[in-house]
């Protein structure tokens, strides 16, 4: 005989212990659940940070690390929700340059002067109407080579022609590795050239100032680290670059009658930059002609397009402010100035 057990529920589950735990288990769980989702919540909407590869001439580093990087970070996030970080390296702008041509992964150069960013173009990483176009574009920032001089020279100075370069212990960065050191010797050469000098009498003088110069620092914080060791008696090196250490504002600067405006490049990298990260490395390099950014740049010293007005950086009469355009093309000024003075002995 088949006995039927059918509704009859075990013993067990009319136990009030199993059905208290029956109901308070399940609730447990949900709540546990609830929880861990809520106390992760943030991890789970903050996504990863984006990246942005930078090289950039030494001399920018404070600016660049202090101030212009945080504040397109704060920027970004408030516009895309995205945090970003910077893969930074700071050397002298020619070594940067090399550094580039030899397929080092820059997604965004920054150099100290069409000259290098020209050698780019020589190097086959970007483009020459990429050139011509930076060419066309206003600058984001300038300043001029002027003289650091030491507290020990008593000798008035008011041009380049003044240096004693047999007295004087003389700092010039290195133009093989510094963009300074390059915007220097233009200075030398074009001021010969607006004082009434012939070009051979400019190469003469160029090449003597760097053959007699007591050291040639591999960058341009390194010039003026060494001056402010009282390491040299005058220093070339462009205006800004008393931010680059602290308690410059005492450091006794003179502006040659005739002098060259450096004049920093932005540029964008192609072959480093992947179609994911065009957005963001466009929306860099347009940040730097901000409001925002050209501020920044103006409080630490570097002209730009919205002091061009201000009193402290109006061009005073008594002076020549000449730019590379005057003096060449940047292929003819690296073939006949630059590279001549990275091979003389």
């Amino acid at each position: 005989m088949n006995i039927s057990t059918g509704g009859v529920e075990p013993p067990y589950k009319n136990d009030p212990v199993y059905r208290l735990t029956s109901i308070l288990f399940p609730l447990f769980i949900t709540v546990v659940v609830l929880l861990f989702i809520w106390y992760s919540r943030d991890q789970i909407m903050i996504k990863e940070p984006r990246t942005i590869t930078l090289y950039c001439f030494s001399a920018m580093e404070s600016v660049m690390e202090q101030a212009l990087l945080p504040a397109f970070q704060q920027r970004w996030l408030k516009q895309k929700q995205e945090r970003v970080e910077f893969i930074t390296t700071f050397a002298g702008s020619g070594v940067i340059t090399r550094q580039i041509v030899t397929r080092f992964p820059a997604e965004i150069a920054i150099l100290s002067s069409e000259l290098d960013a020209r050698r780019l173009v020589s190097g086959g990483i970007i483009t020459a109407s990429a050139w011509q176009e930076l060419h066309r574009q206003e600058k984001f920032c300038r300043s001029p080579i002027v003289l650091f001089i030491s507290d020990k020279i008593q000798t008035p100075l008011h041009s380049f022609e003044d240096i004693d370069f047999d007295t004087m212990n003389v700092i010039i960065p290195d133009p093989l590795t510094s963009g300074e050191g390059q915007m220097a010797a233009l200075a030398l050469y074009g001021s010969q050239l607006r004082t009434g000098h012939t070009r051979s009498q400019a190469h003469e003088f160029t090449k003597n100032a760097f053959a007699r110069s007591w050291n040639n620092p591999s960058t341009s914080q390194d010039a003026l680290e060494q001056f402010y060791a009282g390491m040299g008696d005058v220093l070339l090196n462009y205006e800004a670059a008393m931010n680059l250490h602290p308690g410059t504002s005492d450091i006794k600067t003179i502006c040659p009658k005739s002098t060259i405006m450096t004049e920093p490049v932005a540029i964008a990298i192609p072959k480093n930059i992947p179609p994911k990260q065009t957005e963001i490395t466009k929306a860099f390099i347009d940040f730097l002609w901000s409001e925002t950014a050209q501020k920044i740049l103006s409080e630490y010293g570097y002209q730009t397009i919205n002091t061009a007005k201000q009193a402290e950086f109006v061009q005073a009469p008594q002076y020549d402010i000449f730019t590379l355009d005057s003096l060449g093309t940047a292929i003819d000024l690296n073939r006949s100035i630059i590279d001549p003075l990275l091979t003389q002995d």
